[in-house]
């Protein structure tokens, strides 16, 4: 009796401890599980974020505006106008400003008059305060006419283009901005005609063109030398449309 009554105890002892061994095991299997599902779920959820990123950076947008309700009135007004020259003159004009920012360079800046003060006192304070902004691997995709209106002697069209690029801005070298991704964007441009001289009224606003030599700001259109040191200013074409402005949007 007592041998089976050990035995049997021994029996049920080594069940108990399977039992229990095999609880603990199968606890720590789910919480694997568990784990490697929660990891899983995290790898594909940042591969889908990523996908979707990739997507749209490679997905170009469109330029809005109102070219085929416009044109009409600007080549009344303008019946030489055309359109494709002046999205040519806003691309060209929006690489030599990214250039000009990227590389810190005012030499392309006298072929937009309007804005080469404003860049060049831009380079500076980046300068002074060890900024870089950096634009690379520019495509531009589409354009459109987005506003037009003359008033006081001025006729002013905005133009609305779509572009993309890689941006990168930092300051005292550590890095604030790094796209990973091509910005989508679109910028509206704004160029101005000077039709009638004699009825400009505020013409520090229209143009705020100053002087190459101390900065003073040119104050009538038919100066042709600065009031305050003498040096000679470079006649701007009022007969052309002007790129006077830029902005992203």
């Amino acid at each position: 009796m007592k041998t089976g009554l050990f035995i049997i105890i021994v029996f049920a002892t080594f069940v108990v401890a399977f039992l229990v061994t095999f609880f603990i095991v199968l606890h720590y299997i789910k919480i694997k599980m568990r784990w490697l599902g929660f990891d899983t779920n995290v790898k594909n959820f940042t591969e889908t974020m990523h996908t979707l990123k990739l997507e749209d950076s490679k997905r170009a947008r469109s330029a809005s505006g109102m070219t085929k309700v416009l044109l009409p009135t600007i080549r009344r007004d303008f019946p030489e106008f055309n359109e494709n020259h002046l999205y040519n003159l806003t691309e060209e004009s929006l690489r030599i400003i990214f250039r000009a920012l990227t590389e810190k360079r005012t030499d392309e800046l006298a072929k937009v008059p309007l804005l080469k003060e404003n860049i060049t006192m831009m380079l500076d304070d980046m300068r002074k305060n060890d900024i870089a902004h950096i634009y690379r691997d520019i495509i531009f995709h589409d354009f459109a006419i987005k506003d037009y209106h003359r008033d006081n002697g001025v006729a002013t069209i905005t133009v609305s283009v779509s572009l993309e690029y890689y941006y990168r801005k930092t300051k005292n070298e550590a890095i604030l901005i790094d796209d990973k991704y091509k910005r989508q964007t679109r910028y509206a441009c704004e160029f101005i005609y000077i039709y009638n001289e004699s009825l400009v009224k505020d013409y520090e606003k229209v143009l705020a063109t100053n002087c190459p030599n101390c900065g003073a700001v040119i104050k009538s259109l038919g100066h042709k030398y600065c009031e305050y040191c003498g040096t000679a200013i470079k006649e701007i074409n009022l007969k052309a449309w002007a790129f006077s402005s830029y902005k992203e949007y």
